[in-house]
This record gives C-alpha cells, structure tokens and sequence, in this order.
C-alpha cells in the first residue's frame, strides 16, 4: 500500500528503485529444529534492506496498530520527500499469551519488511563469507518442502511424545508460528494442537 498514490513524488519511486539494485541477499542465517530447514530471521533481512534504503533516502518504520479487521503491524518506508509505501501485516495469535504475541510480531515485522522490499531470500553456500553478494543458483533441486498439514502431523506425534522441557521450550518459537500459519487454513486443527501444547506445557511445569 502506498499513501497519496495520485500524487506520487518520482523522486521516491526512482530513490526506491534504486535502493532495491543496492540490496544485497538476505541469508537464511537460522535452523528451525523442529521442521530441520533454514530461514532468515529479522536481522538478516534488517541487514539486507536498512543500509540501501537508508542511503536512498528511506527511514524504516514498523508500528502496530487496530483496525476493523483486527490487530496489525505495519512496514513503512518513508521517503525524505514525504511519500510513504507501506505494507500490512494482520496479526494472529493466542489471547492472554504474550509470548505468542511477541512471536507474532517478530513474524509480521520479518515478513512485512520482507514483502516491502522485495529482498531476495537464499541459502548461504559460503560466497557470502567470501564477500560475494550474488550467489549463483544450485544446480540441484532442493528437496520439495512439507506443507503446512505435514507440519502439524509432525508438531502433534512430537506434542504426544511427551517432550522434555528443554526441547519443548527450543521448539516454542517454531510451534507458535506454525500454529498462526494453521489458523488461517485450519482453524479446528490449530485449536486442537494449541490445546495439546498447553496440556504439555502444564504437564512441564508440574514436573
């Protein structure tokens, strides 16, 4: 979304234009555990897009807001011209449960700023180490990715294994999205497994 779009300033189309050629790859920098893929966390994509758009003349803004659709958290690029291109993104999570919504947050802050930009997003193959910000395509597929019901098949059998504490508090962030994700698909499937993780959490802090 883009505010006064009938009365665009070029000057900031051509700044943001500009400012995506300058941007380098953000790099998928974390392991998510429970599913054994990668991603690029908040950081990364912070370190791909700040400096270029920064440069151009950009300040990056991520506020949150209620609308009457519900709770969101908002990217907006503004422009040293006062034009502003922004990007929404609704928030969903447990009620009562701030972890939930901090997790929330931190995944429309990552995925707003993400879609905003348009940064590319790729696997660090080691040319990233050697200073190289284009890295050539892998020759090799990769493997397809499981979709979202086979990542609650295996978020239920490891909620059922009665996990220990160590391993359910390292899968919390990795579960909590899942289960946002799930949501807006599967609404009684997500109720279902928030209800086991909290009988596991319960179970946890009763030792």
């Amino acid at each position: 979304m883009m505010t006064n779009a009938n009365n665009t300033d070029m000057n900031a189309i051509v700044a943001f234009n500009k400012a995506q050629a300058e941007m380098g790859r953000a790099i998928k920098n974390q392991k998510n555990t429970f599913l054994k893929n990668s991603y690029a966390d908040l950081s990364a994509i912070q370190d791909a897009v700040l400096p270029a758009f920064q440069s151009n003349g950009f300040a990056i803004l991520q506020v949150g807001g209620h609308d009457e659709f519900g709770p969101y958290m908002e990217t907006q690029a503004r422009h040293v011209s006062g034009e502003v291109f922004s990007s929404r993104i609704y928030l969903e999570h447990n009620k009562g449960d701030m972890q939930s919504l901090g997790s929330a947050i931190t995944y429309a802050r990552r995925y707003g700023l993400s879609a905003i930009s348009g940064v590319p997003v790729e696997d660090d193959d080691g040319n990233h180490a050697v200073g190289h910000d284009r890295v050539q395509a892998k020759v090799n597929k990769k493997p397809p990715q499981p979709s979202i019901h086979q990542r609650a098949d295996k978020l239920e059998s490891f909620l059922n294994s009665k996990p220990d504490a160590d391993a359910f508090i390292k899968a919390g962030p990795n579960a909590h999205e899942l289960l946002e994700l799930l949501t807006a698909q599967d609404r009684p499937r997500a109720e279902k497994l928030n209800q086991l993780w909290l009988d596991q959490e319960e179970r946890i802090l009763k030792g």
